[in-house]
């Protein structure tokens, strides 16, 4: 199921530019094209590949049933003292990449802005997203509201979204922290992944079948819910995020996606995000030596070559810009059958 098992590997830049290509084939504009092509290849160089270029064919499936529209860019405004970016069925991608550096420049004069996010396809993995403010030298916050897929056994069906979300945070002289999670034990591309690479088991801890008891089978979890991490404090970190995601943009609480399928993700995403300038807010030299000291502090406390959330992944993406990004069998498949569908062969 790891990716990394695989020979097939193929650099970065080739990468983006087919899937930028790719896009291009469904219409989808030069900036729009570009913005989320390079979301999904930076996603995979940093290791996360159930949320990376494997997605890519997904997408394109979205583009042609029309839950995702190729021309649409974000739209802004301020209510309030409230950014609101109107994603206008935009990709994902591309309005959170907007509402990033639109946050950013906001937070050059007000040290703390406060952005929700709306009318949108799915988002991916949110620490790719908002790591370029850290790489700026901002906090940030991101978490999204997803369709119901995740309940505690015995539930009758999935009862809340695992509903992600992540941080990023600049550490002077070094990479920045980056900690990104779903609420759920494992992110449901996982299970995805583990049927379409035809494993037969999972571990019994990740889903639940549409009975409500626990099970192995990837199958019957793509038709059951995945289960919390630790149990209703999940939940209730879960009900956070739709509070902030959900509610505060009007939300339903529809059941929207769940059957969407393997490679499926949900559209009309909702999302909240929060962007901080630390020189503002405290004086970069100030927070620079407070983050340094409680880093330092964590690593010589844990255990030899430990490393705070997002070392790996900046390892990971140094290493895969030299050697490529590695594609596992079933992902390589059905990329060649989507190069074969957009008459524009994958890479050789």
């Amino acid at each position: 199921m790891n990716a990394l098992q695989t020979d097939h590997r193929y650099p970065a830049d080739l990468l983006a530019r087919w899937a930028t290509d790719i896009l291009s084939t469904q219409g989808v504009g030069a900036e729009a094209a570009t913005l989320t092509a390079q979301a999904l290849v930076r996603t995979s160089l940093r290791g996360i590949d159930t949320h990376g270029i494997s997605r890519l064919p997904g997408y394109v499936d979205k583009l042609r049933t029309g839950e995702v529209q190729p021309r649409a860019l974000p739209r802004f405004g301020l209510h309030a003292g409230l950014l609101e970016c109107d994603g206008a069925g935009t990709f994902g991608q591309v309005a959170a990449s907007h509402a990033v550096h639109r946050a950013m420049e906001e937070a050059r004069a007000s040290a703390v802005v406060a952005c929700r996010l709306h009318s949108m396809g799915h988002l991916g993995a949110l620490g790719t997203l908002i790591l370029p403010a850290a790489e700026q030298g901002f906090m940030a916050v991101l978490c999204q509201r997803t369709p119901p897929i995740m309940a505690m056994p015995g539930a009758s069906g999935p009862a809340m979204g695992n509903n992600p979300m992540a941080f990023a945070v600049p550490v002077a002289g070094r990479a920045p922290l980056v900690f990104d999670m779903a609420h759920s034990v494992v992110a449901r591309g996982h299970v995805a992944e583990a049927q379409r690479e035809g494993l037969l088991s999972i571990p019994d801890h990740w889903a639940l079948g549409p009975d409500g008891a626990p099970t192995t089978d990837p199958a019957t979890a793509l038709r059951g819910a995945m289960q919390p991490i630790a149990g209703h404090k999940g939940m209730g970190l879960a009900m956070l995020v739709e509070c902030l995601a959900g509610s505060l943009n009007g939300s339903l609480t529809e059941r929207d996606g769940i059957s969407a399928g393997a490679r499926g993700s949900p559209s009309n995403v909702s999302a909240f995000l929060l962007v901080i300038h630390p020189a503002l807010a405290i004086g970069q030299a100030t927070f620079d030596a407070s983050v340094t000291a409680w880093v330092e502090s964590f690593l010589s406390a844990s255990a030899p070559g430990a490393r705070y959330p997002g070392q790996r992944q900046a390892d990971c993406e140094a290493e895969r810009l030299r050697s490529g990004i590695p594609v596992a069998p079933g992902v390589l498949t059905a990329l060649q059958a989507l190069g074969t569908q957009c008459a524009l062969p994958f890479i050789d």
